[in-house]
């Protein structure tokens, strides 16, 4: 009987164990959610940013758009030629450019690193706060990365 208990308390501290490894595991950027996202449901009146911004990529129009009326925020936007499977999301810089508006480089934008607000499976992403700080919209189109420029707001 002795036996008995001991098999089941090891079998159940395997189990425990293996259960607490899986929860432990930390998620990729693969795998990124809306926490990276600053605002959820954000109302306002979006219009596209251009100066390569927004573009055109495969028959798809993706726009990065910004709030106009606080301007604080932005999200992307496929606007037209969207199709199964296409992800989209917004990046945002770590980095603030405080006196500056206008695109900036890549390199400038991730020299503090970035964060990913998605990916979505649907024609738009929620936003992010963009207040001096670099955003750029990004999709994955029949298995093709693209992104637009970084722009600051």
């Amino acid at each position: 009987m002795k036996k008995l208990r001991t098999s089941r308390a090891v079998a159940a501290s395997a189990v425990l164990i293996s259960t607490s490894a899986l929860l432990l595991v930390p998620a990729s950027a693969a795998s990124a959610t809306e926490d990276d996202c600053d605002g959820i449901g954000v109302i306002g009146v979006f219009r596209a940013v251009e100066s390569g911004a927004s573009f055109d990529f495969r028959g798809r129009r993706v726009e990065l758009q910004n709030e106009s009326a606080l301007d604080r925020y932005s999200r992307a936007e496929i606007k037209s030629g969207r199709k199964a499977g296409d992800r989209l999301w917004v990046d945002r810089s770590h980095r603030s450019f405080p006196d500056f508006k206008g695109t900036v480089t890549d390199q400038q934008a991730k020299r503090d690193g970035w964060k990913m607000c998605g990916p979505y499976t649907g024609s738009r992403t929620q936003s992010v706060y963009n207040a001096n700080y670099a955003a750029r919209a990004c999709g994955e189109f029949d298995g093709i990365t693209k992104c637009g420029k970084w722009w600051v707001d």
